[in-house]
Order: structure tokens, then sequence, then C-alpha cells
């Protein structure tokens, strides 16, 4: 009995040390096959990585073109109104146009980011805007002035012609006094003579006329100065806009070199 135990026992061992062995062997092939998934799993990820971070790039510098050429475009407007001789609403709303295209593209910087070049770009945007608000309440303003100064013009010609029958009148009946004088007459027979009627018809009509031209050059004084007034802070807003422009545009570009010079970060598994 005891010679058939030991040979029992080990049978036993081998079999339990060959069962020990398949079961680790299978775990070790699991896990092997395991690690590889995962590092092809690594792989796809980093080169999808890879490749966002390049299309990424790309998109944020056709969107960073783009806004420069729509701020570029601005600027040339900007330029020739001021260069116009008489300034009106068609440049204006050729800058409206233009400013509204920097604002879609400035739009489309915040989904590219980063943070700080869109924070740049709202800042040129919102300056350019109210640029084209300043710019379309000036437009207005002396349009509204010019407007005014037509509907009471200074009846000039009027005056002239006032003056003139006046100055006539007036020496005629010079002509008329040196005559009675000549005559030995009293200058008291012209009483009712029809010429100082017409003198004193012609000193009126002289005062009505030029009265109403001191009044409407006074009013139209007034509303040019007004609008000056409203011109000059006009001005002043475009001329600090301006000054805060060149800083916001090297801030755009200087943090668009730097987002275009750094990589995007790949994602931390």
């Amino acid at each position: 009995m005891k010679d058939l135990v030991i040979p029992l026992l080990v049978a036993a061992i081998g079999l339990a040390a060959t069962g020990l062995g398949a079961i680790v062997g299978a775990r070790a092939a699991r896990f092997g096959a395991e690690k590889n998934a995962e590092t092809v799993r690594r792989q796809v990820q980093d080169q999808g990585a890879v490749e966002h971070g390049h299309w990424l790039r790309q998109q944020r510098l056709s969107t960073y073109e783009s806004f420069l050429e729509a701020w570029d475009e601005c600027l040339r407007i900007t330029q020739v109104s001021v260069d116009a001789p008489d300034p009106d609403s068609t440049g204006l709303d050729e800058l409206r146009a233009a400013a509204g295209r920097m604002a879609e593209r400035a739009r489309r910087i915040a989904l590219l980011g980063p943070e700080e070049v869109t924070q740049a770009a709202e800042s040129l945007t919102e300056g350019m805007q109210e640029d084209v608000e300043v710019s379309t309440r000036f437009i207005q303003a002396s349009q509204a002035a010019i407007a005014a100064v037509d509907g009471r013009p200074v009846r000039a010609e009027a005056v002239a012609e006032a003056t003139e029958e006046c100055r006539q009148r007036r020496a005629q009946l010079a002509e008329l006094m040196n005559a009675h004088r000549d005559q030995g007459r009293d200058l008291p027979d012209l009483d009712g003579h029809p010429l100082l009627t017409e003198v004193m018809q012609s000193i009126e009509q002289f005062r009505q006329v030029s009265g109403e031209a001191q009044g409407a050059l006074r009013e139209n004084l007034e509303r040019l100065s007004a609008a000056l007034g409203e011109a000059r802070s006009m001005v002043a807003v475009l001329t600090r806009n301006r000054e805060a422009r060149e800083l916001s545009r090297e801030r755009f570009t200087s943090t668009a070199r730097q987002a275009l010079g750094t990589p995007p970060m790949p994602t931390q598994h």
C-alpha cells in the first residue's frame, strides 16, 4: 500500500505543476497581449494628437491671416474716408461691412484659441466697432448741420440788391436836394415828393433783408459751432482708439506668433 501511495503523490504533484504552468503561461500571454494593445492604443492616440495639432495650427494660421486682412481693409477704408474731400455714408457702409467681417473672424478665433490671441482680437474688433459708431455719428452730425445751414441760407444776393437799391435812392435824393438848393427853394418843399417815399421803402427793405441775413448767419454759426464741438470730442475718441489699436495689434501679432510656434500639449493618458 505504501508503495502505491508514493507514485500517486508524485503523479498528483506533476499534474498540479503542469496545470499551474499552463495557468501562468496563459496569464503571461494575456498580459503580453494587453500590453501590446495598450502600446498600439497609445501610438494611435499620439498620432491622432499630432495630426490634430497640425490641423489646429493650420486652422489658426488661416484664421489669424484672414483676421488681419479684414483689419487692414478697415484701415484702408478709413484712410480713404479721411482723404476724401466730402466724406459720406458710402465709405462708412464699406467700413461697417469690413468691421463686420473682422468681428466674424474674431469669433472664429475664439473657437480656435488660445485665450491670449482671442482677447487681443476682441480688443482690436471692439476698437474698430467703436470707430464705426463714432464715424457714423460724425457723418450724421455733419449732414444734419449742413442740411440746417442749407435750410436757413444767408441771402447775400438779396442783401446786395437791397444795399444797391438804397444807395441809388439816396443818391437820387441828394441830387434832388441839391437841385432845390440851386433853385433857391426850401427843403421842406420836398415833403410829399414820391422820391422820399421810395427812399424810405428802400431803407426799410434793406433793414429787413439785412436783419434776416444776420439772423440766419447767427443761427448757422451756432449750429456749426455745436457741430465743431461734437466733432472735436469724436476726434478725441478716434485718436485714443488709434493709439490703443497700435498696442493691441502688436499684442495680437505677438501672441499669434507664440501660438503658432508652440505646438498644442498632447493629452495625458
